[in-house]
């Protein structure tokens, strides 16, 4: 699984609490059949899009989890260039 613009702060691949968690990962494996576990530190308001890397299934097949994540833009993190707006079609 992959949080698009965010990171697995600690993960657990297998789901077993009593190991120590992996940290700051960006992408981790899920066997078929198992569980896993994350924890996120949401560090900029947006919308994050939860997704396996079948971006087809994701998309098309609606196999994706938002997040709405709230609160005040942090410059320090990232200076934001221009509001996010529609997506010219033309």
């Amino acid at each position: 699984p992959h949080l698009i613009g965010g990171h697995g702060d600690h993960v657990w691949e297998e789901g077993k609490f009593a190991n120590p968690p992996a940290k700051d990962l960006e992408t981790w494996f899920i066997r078929g059949g198992s569980a896993g576990a994350a924890l996120y530190t949401f560090r900029q308001p947006g919308v994050y899009a939860y997704v396996n890397h079948n971006l087809i299934e994701a998309v098309e097949l609606g196999a994706t989890a938002h997040f709405l994540v709230e609160g005040d833009w942090n410059d320090d993190l990232m200076k934001q260039v221009e509001a996010p707006g529609p997506i010219p079609t033309n």
